[in-house]
């Protein structure tokens, strides 16, 4: 893929855009050829890229034909760019990527894998916390990924000057981040022009699924205690590979619940909640059951960027290339056995439940706790248990 064909490509998009046959927002690439192709150049085909709202140049340079990308944006996926074959990720959410990226360079470096991650990010996501979260962790510990600031001093339209109060890089980002600076060609979205505002056809709307139940099967009796159900389903799934993901899974072990769990599959994780759900997003991406464990519903708060705007909708967005089959292990709080505090003993169940799609389940008793998890284990995407601190 040369200049020429990538400019041809954008410019071939932006004449439809114009015309009126896009009745989408589309972010164009342009001015960055140079820089990109060179960058590509140590980028395996199999390696993962991920890349951002304006990814039509990172696609069509990491194999994605070009007959194929233009099909997905006349589609109205421009923001949405998937392609599993290729380990090619795209999200319209600022900061999406960067914990999911850190995740799947994780699992690779635990199975010893030759492959990178390469992560796409514009100057503005740069200023998120997520992205200091993800290269922090992946400096720290020393993963197979790269980060990638494109820097074109424009946060939409505002620069740096008008965003931060100064112009200077002061901020020294660890070897795993790269930056290259550029010109662009186009505005922030679209191409500038009015010329797309007489649309010559209906805009596809993706519909995301129903809710799927929440409700457990029916039981008979049965004598388990609650804790003792929770920890016999830890350790069903410890024996069936998950990876148990959170602070405090390791030494003060979930509550006990994690104690029989062999230490090197309890990661340890900094106080990022974000972090934890996207490094659980990344590694299911490389057949890894993780679960993230939450010990209050106060905290998934922190996560809800991620739970929401990528774990909830990812089969959907990607029209069914991605799967993250990630169980979330969080405990409602009480006043009993002690009282923590108001800001430790809520009950956000109902509350997630009207956000996300997937099931939360919210067992009673020692067969629910069973029950759930089984469901859990057997599921294709994400599932959250939510366990009942008073029950313990």
């Amino acid at each position: 893929m040369t200049k020429a064909d990538l400019i041809a490509f954008e410019r071939r998009i932006a004449a439809k855009y114009d015309d009126g046959e896009l009745p989408y927002l589309v972010h164009f690439c342009g001015g960055n050829e140079d820089q990109l192709i060179e960058i590509f150049k140590d980028i395996k085909p199999d390696d993962y890229v991920f890349s951002t709202h304006r990814n039509a140049y990172h696609a069509l340079l990491h194999g994605i034909p070009p007959d194929e990308l233009e099909a997905k944006i006349m589609a109205g996926r421009s923001m949405f760019v998937f392609d599993r074959a290729r380990n090619f990720f795209s999200s319209s959410i600022v900061a999406a990527t960067h914990a999911i990226a850190a995740g799947v360079a994780w699992a690779l470096k635990r199975r010893g894998s030759k492959k990178r991650v390469w992560c796409f990010v514009g100057d503005g996501a740069e200023d998120e916390g997520h992205f200091y979260e993800a290269a922090r962790y992946v400096d720290g510990w020393d993963l197979p990924c790269t980060f990638i600031i494109e820097d074109n001093d424009r946060n939409v339209n505002a620069t740096k000057r008008e965003r931060r109060g100064d112009t200077e890089y002061g901020f020294l980002w660890p070897s795993c981040v790269d930056r290259y600076w550029y010109k662009p060609t186009y505005p922030h979205g679209g191409t500038g022009t009015l010329g797309w505002l007489q649309f010559k056809r209906e805009a596809q709307v993706v519909i995301p699924p129903d809710r799927q139940d929440s409700t457990l099967p029916e039981l008979l009796p049965d004598p388990i205690k609650y804790m003792d159900a929770v920890k016999y389903s830890m350790e069903m799934l410890a024996r069936e590979g998950a990876i148990f993901i959170g602070y405090n899974v390791r030494y003060g072990s979930a509550y006990g619940s994690l104690k029989n769990i062999p230490e090197d599959q309890r990661l340890e994780t900094p106080l990022a909640e974000n972090l934890m759900a996207g490094l659980g997003m990344g590694m299911s991406l490389e057949g890894f059951r993780p679960v993230v464990f939450f010990e209050r519903h106060e905290f998934i708060m922190n996560a809800m960027d991620a739970i929401v705007n990528t774990l909830d909708v990812i089969e959907t967005i990607s029209d069914g290339e991605f799967h993250m089959p990630v169980i979330i292990k969080a405990v409602a709080g009480s006043v009993k056995p002690f009282y923590a505090g108001y800001t430790h003993t809520h009950n956000y169940a109902d509350e997630i439940r009207r956000f996300v799609h997937f099931p939360v389940y919210e067992p009673q008793t020692g067969p629910e706790v069973l029950a759930a998890y089984a469901l859990a284990r057997e599921a294709k995407g994400p599932v959250m248990v939510s366990e009942m601190k008073a029950l313990y």
